[in-house]
């Protein structure tokens, strides 16, 4: 863990040494709040039926979904672009070379890009709460699980990409593909319950579908956790299943680059 963090704060001491990008940042973040707000108070009689579960206020809903594609980006862009970035830069095999675990290695390069989305998802969470959006802020810390495992399941199609990085030098579309079908199945922007019934089936096997279901409903509706566990349960499954998918493909692409020696070529 202490070597993962020290990787940690290296990324994070060269994110805020670009000190006017850091702020630009959260300022863009909260700056979305105002549209958002009027673009929902417009929507919000056609959405309360689909919502009534998850809060009812379509504000606070689709503030909500917005925050969790910025983790939802993250945990999905996380390891691929931190391979890439040591690849470019021909540090990734010399990485490997110290006592450091892949493991602390990964978690450590990716953990920098994860606590960045986690703040500007509580600042956009705090900008919405002065505008007026009701946020039940003593369930945060029972949501804190769902949003584990949210991260975890992301984190495997990651591994996935790393994967695709280590072999081909390129995720190709996975990431912005995984990313773009999270946010239209998985009920970001609209409740998946008036997604039309043909795709409806799709949006189960979407770890965010459950994931955004059961944080909504404790987050906004100020329900017990114990009564989402059948999204949580689902949740479960799902980071289980891309977990393992993910690490299996990226000792397959580490044990391949290894053997061709490729880790060397940028």
């Amino acid at each position: 863990m202490r070597k993962a963090l020290a990787l940690a704060r290296a990324g994070w001491l060269t994110s805020t040494s670009y000190r006017v990008a850091t702020v630009l940042q959260f300022v863009g973040v909260l700056a979305t709040i105002v549209p958002v707000y009027f673009v929902s108070k417009a929507v919000q009689d056609l959405a309360a039926a689909s919502i009534q579960r998850e809060g009812g206020a379509y504000f606070a809903f689709i503030v909500v979904g917005i925050a969790s594609t910025y983790i939802v980006a993250a945990a999905t862009a996380a390891a691929s672009s931190a391979i890439a970035s040591n690849l470019g830069s021909g540090t990734f095999e010399a990485l490997l070379g110290t006592r450091a675990s892949i493991v602390s290695i990964l978690f450590g390069l990716s953990l920098h890009g994860l606590a960045m989305s986690a703040l500007r998802a509580l600042a956009l969470l705090a900008g919405a709460a002065a505008f007026g959006a009701d946020i039940h802020w003593m369930a945060l810390l029972s949501v804190l699980p769902i949003v584990a495992l949210v991260v975890a399941a992301y984190a495997g199609v990651g591994l996935v990409a790393g994967a695709l990085v280590l072999a081909f030098r390129t995720a190709g579309p996975l990431v912005s593909i995984t990313i773009a079908l999270s946010g239209l199945l998985g009920g970001a922007y609209y409740s998946t319950t008036v997604v039309p019934g043909w795709l409806h089936p799709l949006t189960e096997f979407v770890p965010l579908t459950h994931g955004l279901r059961a944080t909504r409903a404790v987050l906004l509706g100020g329900e017990g956790l114990a009564t989402t566990w059948p999204d949580v349960l689902r949740l479960t499954s799902n980071a289980l299943l891309l977990v393992t998918a993910g690490v299996i493909a990226f000792a397959f692409a580490l044990r391949h680059a290894r053997r061709n020696g490729s880790l060397s070529q940028y």
